[in-house]
């Protein structure tokens, strides 16, 4: 009994992982990851799944890191979550970067959400990105329920239907659904068909995205809600989730999933101090080759000068040759 205790402590606590700098900033506690390189070009959020310490979240923070993005990891505590616990961490977000942005020089942000923490990074793109400094959200099978924002039906025929605002549903919404088609971000959905227990088919990311068609979508079939974790403990979610069909599946879907948010954080990086080191380098290479033009017109002009000198003597030549 002690050993499963201890098995349920390592995956439900919110363990730190190495190289973890805990602090609070916007009266928000989070942990930070730096790259190890020292050198910053990106700041991206990690949001949890509920209850999922950040520890099971290493190999995407080590693959942010390794592109030289500062991790922002934000744990998603289930046992005192309430109706207002998503937007309070979602408006929490862009808080606690307008208090880091100066420190490493950089004027957007991303994020990287999972399950109800990726219902989080697009909460905050719906509501609280009035600046919009979002660059990429990628939303690893959003879990859009308790209180349901984006997919509700009984919302969204009560809207089509003439209701107000005044009707809310049960569940703390305010007679519509949220949308994301205002959104500046670039955003990318994933998807399992894991048949959770847990994860209602009328709520996960198909849902979100036929609502919201300019979001993007990528299909993991026969996998698991939990394969974007790490792996580790006896007890962990994937009891509740389902465990995917293949173990080499599931290990090319977590391969897929690495490349794309590394892809979407280098993307993300030609801006800023990078866009300025790029345009930097082009007014060099404009500037030498004007340069080059020039000193080649004028070998051109000397060179036409020298042979009408030619010419003109050879002519003055044969003349006394007749």
């Amino acid at each position: 009994m002690e050993k499963l205790s201890n098995k349920i402590s390592e995956t439900f606590v919110a363990e730190d992982a190495e190289g973890a700098e805990r602090t609070e900033i916007a009266g928000q506690p989070v942990v930070i990851f730096r790259p190890k390189k020292g050198k910053v070009v990106g700041v991206t959020f990690v949001v949890t799944a509920a209850n999922m310490p950040l520890s099971k979240y290493t190999s995407i923070i080590d693959a942010l890191n390794s592109v030289d993005h500062v991790v922002v990891g934000i744990y998603v505590n289930a046992i005192t979550l309430n109706r207002n616990t998503h937007r309070i961490k979602a408006e929490a977000i862009p808080q606690i970067f307008e208090e880091i942005k100066t420190d490493f020089r950089v004027n957007k942000f991303d994020i990287v959400g999972h399950s109800v923490g990726a219902k989080i990074a697009l909460l905050t793109a719906a509501l609280y990105d009035e600046q919009n400094q979002i660059r990429n959200i990628v939303a690893l099978d959003p879990v859009d329920q308790n209180p349901v924002e984006f997919t509700n039906e009984s919302q969204l025929k009560q809207v089509l239907g003439g209701g107000s605002k005044s009707q809310s549903n049960a569940d703390g919404g305010d007679g519509k659904n949220l949308s994301l088609t205002s959104s500046k971000a670039d955003i990318t959905l994933t998807f399992t068909d894991s048949g959770s227990m847990i994860v209602s088919k009328k709520h996960n990311a198909r849902e979100i995205q036929k609502k919201n068609p300019s979001v993007k979508l990528v299909l993991h079939r026969n996998t698991h809600h939990m394969v974007y974790t790490d792996e580790g403990g006896l007890l962990s979610w994937k009891a509740l989730m389902g465990k995917g069909e293949s173990p080499d599946r599931n290990k090319a879907v977590k391969a897929e999933t690495l490349q794309l948010i590394k892809e979407k954080a280098m993307k993300s990086s030609i801006g800023g101090s990078a866009t300025g080191q790029v345009n930097s380098v082009m007014g060099k290479v404009k500037k030498e080759w004007k340069s080059a033009k020039a000193e080649l017109k004028e070998l051109g002009e000397d060179g036409m000068k020298k042979g009408n000198q030619l010419a003109g003597a050879a002519k003055f030549t044969s003349m006394f040759k007749m």
